[in-house]
């Protein structure tokens, strides 16, 4: 399972399009809570992320993810 960190769900979608993944291969987290219900996944930061949100948030988000990417 990839995570995808992008600027918002459609640079997600067009980047796992132009990576030929499939809906069951990957996600886009829609807040901290969405991560906190997911475990073992890679993480990839791409495109716009963290230039519509506060840094902080982005900070917390990514620190989450890299977090719960690494639990099995």
């Amino acid at each position: 399972m990839i995570c995808i960190i992008a600027g918002n769900y459609h640079e997600a979608l067009t980047f796992a399009k132009g990576q030929f993944l499939s809906p069951e291969e990957w996600f886009y987290p829609t807040d901290e809570d969405d991560l906190l219900r997911r475990k073992d996944f890679h993480v990839l930061v791409i495109g716009t992320a963290g230039q519509n949100v506060p840094p902080s948030y982005f900070e917390r988000v990514l620190a989450t993810a890299q977090m719960r990417g690494r639990m099995k």
